[in-house]
């Protein structure tokens, strides 16, 4: 599509006054963005519009003009309005014939086109431009030329005519930088359609001191920017490179540029010079030349390359010796041996000829070999399991490989030809996607092969995990390729044998909700179920399975079946932590454990044992003292309680709760008022007023004070006295 850059430009070049919504107003409104139009009021004056936003525009009172613009061309169907218009319709409206600029013009360089030489040209163009847009130079174009002829030139058409033919350049073009210089003859016209003029003229440049002559033609937006330029060129130049070639069509020596695609300002550059002969090549898709299959059919492509913008002719021309098996004008061949009634082993001569637009021409010739020999190899596979401590070794003869599953698989080959190039190898699996192992002449590899994703897993269902699984056969194929296509195939279906631990899934449910951090069995009060439901192994059917239960490294007797141990419920468990181990072991020997630990809280209750009583101090009966009491609580759950001696009690305690790792511990002074004498006995009073009585090791005794001991000797005394004086008397007598 040809753009109107400077045309659009032109006619926003009038004063656009702001849109403003005082007073009394119109409203111009649509559903969708208008696109490229102008808007003017009754005295011409343009305003501003979005093309890109709906219309939603309050405009003063008065008589409005909107006009459509397609390539930059106001558009003939106007729609005139002087109160609230809805424009949705008439800009929906399809223009079956739009208006456009047409012409044309032709530069006729006739040389000479040389260093440091003047160039000789002729230059052509004419133009024709609807009514309905004005000269870009004069006012208010985008009201049209009549109405320019009318404001401008008193309505005389010839004074129009004359002003153009005065003031109009021949915009052509520059050689080696410089404008092209020469009188134009321009003529005009104007008539109820359409207005424009024909150029005519004789032009010179200057060539330049640099090996490349270069052309520039200026894209100013300007009206005849609209038209073709066509450049013809003497023999034997022609145009070597373009960076808009995209925009330029034609032969080499005679080209066409279309100014009006580019839609940005600047220069065409071209650059000219002596034709060439192209350059001849040629290559085969999907084979290596000269090596072509027997058997197959192989195409030979063109490569031929040409400085022209003219791709040049091409010729394939087959030998076999002085026999011609083909020649075509073609930027291909097909060469098929036995459509061609060829031998293998066969040696043929194939030419290409290049033919530029010019006539000149270049060739390439090849001998090309056609082979119907399969390549070789020398191949050796083995595998190595991780709990294996030596590789086994693969039978290559057969087409079926059994390997268990996480064993790492080797290959290697070597391969030969008769033909001279390497081989090509490559082997390829559906193990995985895009599996694909590439090498050339030698090469080895290897890879870990498992079982694949039919297996069973935590992806599927209970049910379906339960199921028995085939397994995991592989696709293996070795590929060995010729430089002429010529394939040696091997293939084997690798089974993945069952290597794999099955998955003992235990799971806890404490009176039949789910073991867990808030769902703890509490000693004496919960029953601790074991379910293996969500178990499962990779290829064995569940029932297939037989299994093993300890607890606390201890076995349970709950049977080794599917039926047995699917769910079960564990004997009653102190407080503590206990461990349980469930191993199961599948047809093929492969054993899988699951440890878990669990917790058995405390029971809930006060559960107390005085473990501990301690006199602080020496005490006697009557004298006061303390005692420091020491308890292990084996509950959980808050409870309160008095420790007393006699009648000397504690304040209300709060008893300390045991926890998983063991009683509660704590320990409570009573401070007594009064030792009585005899043993200690300490009572724990609760608050429903029920006791619990200790009786201790500890004994109270009176302490013996100095006149109790002169009261205890006094007795045994004064009998030792009496019984002295009783054995005197008689000696007393006798004296």
């Amino acid at each position: 599509m040809r753009k109107a850059v400077l045309i659009v430009a032109i006619l926003f070049i009038s004063p656009m006054p702001l849109v403003g919504a005082e007073g009394e107003t119109i409203h111009l409104w649509s559903d969708q963005a208008p696109g490229p139009v102008l808007l003017w009021d009754d005295t011409g004056n343009l305003t501003t519009v979005n093309p890109d936003q709906p219309l939603d525009l309050h405009l003063p009172e008065g008589n409005w003009t909107l006009v459509r613009l397609i390539d930059g061309i106001p558009q003939d169907n106007a729609l005139n309005f002087n109160a609230n218009t809805n424009a949705t319709t008439f800009l929906n409206q399809t223009i079956e014939a739009p208006l456009e600029v047409t012409g044309s013009a032709h530069l006729n360089i006739l040389g000479p086109i040389a260093q440091s030489t003047q160039l000789n040209a002729t230059f052509s163009s004419s133009i024709s431009i609807p009514n309905t847009l004005g000269h870009p130079d004069l006012d208010d174009a985008h009201l049209g030329v009549i109405h320019q002829i009318t404001h401008e030139f008193g309505g005389d058409s010839n004074l129009f005519l004359q002003w153009i033919a005065n003031n109009t350049n021949l915009n052509c073009c520059a050689y080696d930088k410089v404008d092209m210089i020469g009188d134009a003859n321009v003529v005009a016209h104007v008539d109820n359609q359409t207005w424009g003029w024909t150029s005519q003229a004789n032009l010179t440049g200057q060539g330049d001191g640099r090996s490349t002559r270069l052309i520039w033609v200026p894209i100013t937006g300007a009206l005849s920017d609209h038209t073709d330029l066509r450049i013809s060129l003497p023999s034997p130049h022609e145009i070597r490179y373009s960076p808009q070639s995209e925009h330029i069509s034609g032969l080499p020596d005679d080209f066409v540029i279309d100014r009006g695609s580019i839609g940005v300002t600047g220069n065409v550059t071209i650059a000219l010079g002596t034709n060439s002969a192209p350059v001849a090549a040629f290559h085969a898709e999907n084979r290596e030349l000269p090596w072509l299959p027997f058997g197959q059919h192989s195409t030979i492509e063109s490569d031929c390359t040409d400085s022209s913008i003219v791709e040049p002719a091409n010729r394939f021309i087959l030998r076999d010796g002085n026999s011609t098996l083909i020649d075509a004008q073609s930027d291909n061949i097909t060469i098929d041996s036995m459509f061609l009634n060829l031998e293998p082993s066969t040696w043929l001569n194939l030419t290409l000829e290049c033919t530029d637009p010019q006539g000149l021409m270049s060739n390439h010739s090849m001998d090309v070999y056609i082979d119907g020999v399969q390549p070789t190899g020398t191949i050796q596979m083995q595998y190595l399991h991780p709990d294996d401590t030596s590789p086994v070794n693969v039978t290559i003869g057969e087409s079926s490989i059994s390997i268990p599953s996480g064993a790492v698989l080797s290959g290697a080959v070597q391969a030969g030809d008769d033909s001279a190039p390497p081989v090509d190898i490559q082997w390829s699996s559906n193990k995985s996607s895009g599996w694909l192992q590439l090498g050339i002449g030698n090469h080895a590899w290897n890879d870990i092969f498992i079982q694949g994703e039919h297996t069973n897993g935590q992806h599927l269902s209970i049910e379906d995990r339960h199921q028995a699984k085939p397994l995991t056969v592989y696709s293996l194929q070795l590929e060995l390729i010729d430089a002429a296509d010529n394939t040696m195939v091997q293939t084997w279906d690798v089974t993945v044998s069952d290597r794999n631990d099955p998955k003992p899934r235990p799971a806890l449910s404490v009176d039949g909700n789910y073991y867990g951090e808030l769902n703890y069995p509490i000693e004496g009060l919960s029953t601790i179920d074991v379910s293996l439901e969500e178990s499962w192994d990779d290829i064995d059917a569940i029932e297939q399975l037989t299994w093993e239960v300890e607890l606390n490294g201890n076995s349970l007797n709950i049977g080794d079946s599917w039926t047995d141990v699917s769910s079960f419920t564990l004997p009653d468990l102190p407080t503590g932590r206990h461990v349980l181990v469930v191993n199961a072991t599948d047809s093929s020997g492969n054993t899988g454990s699951h440890q878990m630990m669990f917790i058995v809280e405390p029971p809930i209750g006060s559960f107390f044992e005085i473990t501990d009583v301690s006199i602080m101090g020496v005490a006697s009966p009557g004298e006061p003292g303390a005692l420091d009491v020491t308890i292990e609580n084996a509950g959980q759950g808050a409870s309160q309680f008095r420790l007393c001696y006699l009648s000397d009690c504690t304040d209300p305690l709060t008893a300390t709760e045991a926890t998983v790792d063991g009683p509660g511990l704590m320990t409570h002074r009573i401070s007594v008022s009064e030792w009585a004498s005899g043993d200690v006995i300490i009572q724990i009073e609760f608050p429903d007023n029920t006791t619990v009585e200790h009786r201790t090791e500890l004994t109270i005794e009176s302490e013996m004070t100095p006149l109790m001991w002169i009261l205890l000797a006094l007795p045994p005394l004064i009998g030792l006295l009496a019984f002295w004086q009783l054995k005197r008397q008689p000696e007393d007598e006798e004296t």
